[in-house]
């Protein structure tokens, strides 16, 4: 007898085995767990994918869910009285969600293009020798040919000796626009292609000497690295 009303509130899931029936999903506490977490009473973006898919069940899940008839029910009930078992709804929800979040990133591609095709702009900057003002301290007694070398009043009166910023023009320096952005606008617009780089590095030397082996891993792996002179 026990046997017979444990077969009729208990079926069989290739993915958890034994699970309760969905007259009993309530206490099905993973899949309830699961569902909770989507929140599909309050998840705007699941409904929308619940009321698109091509799938009647999950359509059929989202009618119960407004239904006030399946109010007080708890959600895996209602998913698994419209034949949905968890794993069938986690696949399903991966594929809808990673649907969703490409058509967001297409749709704000050409926003975030344009912003990187501003990023890779050179545009005039703050001198940061003389912060704008364009000229800076200087010394008494410099040479009256010292460009912009002339006196000026300080605060409290006294003289102060200045001369043109010797960075600048007005305050104003070109600042390069950021590289990694002007490659990827080059990029997307076809007039830069990037080249794919590999190094070959070999492992087994064959009892080679270290001077040899060295001179192998040379002649496998070169370099080529502009250098620059320090003065």
């Amino acid at each position: 007898m026990k046997a017979a009303i444990r077969a009729l509130i208990l079926e069989k899931d290739k993915a958890r085995g034994m699970v309760p029936s969905p007259r009993y999903g309530k206490t099905d506490t993973v899949y309830g767990a699961y569902l909770t977490e989507l929140n599909p009473r309050g998840n705007k973006d699941l409904q929308l994918a619940l009321a698109s898919s091509a799938d009647p069940r999950f359509r059929e899940f989202l009618d119960r869910l407004m239904s006030l008839r399946y109010k007080r029910m708890a959600l895996a009930t209602i998913a698994k009285g419209c034949g949905i078992d968890l794993a069938e709804f986690n696949k399903w929800w991966n594929q809808a969600s990673t649907q969703q979040a490409i058509a967001i990133a297409q749709s704000k591609s050409l926003d975030i293009t344009r912003d990187m095709a501003e990023d890779a702009r050179t545009v005039d900057a703050v001198c940061e020798r003389c912060d704008g003002l364009a000229f800076i301290p200087a010394q008494s007694g410099l040479p009256l040919e010292t460009p912009g070398y002339r006196p000026m009043t300080g605060p409290e009166g006294e003289v102060l000796w200045i001369r043109s910023c010797p960075v600048c023009q007005n305050g104003k320096v070109r600042k390069p626009g950021d590289p990694h952005a002007r490659d990827r606008v080059l990029e997307i617009g076809g007039l830069l292609k990037r080249e794919k780089s590999g190094i070959n590095i070999i492992q087994n030397f064959g009892g080679a000497s270290h001077s040899s082996a060295v001179q192998d891993l040379d002649d496998a792996m070169p370099l080529d690295v502009p250098f620059e002179v320090m003065e």
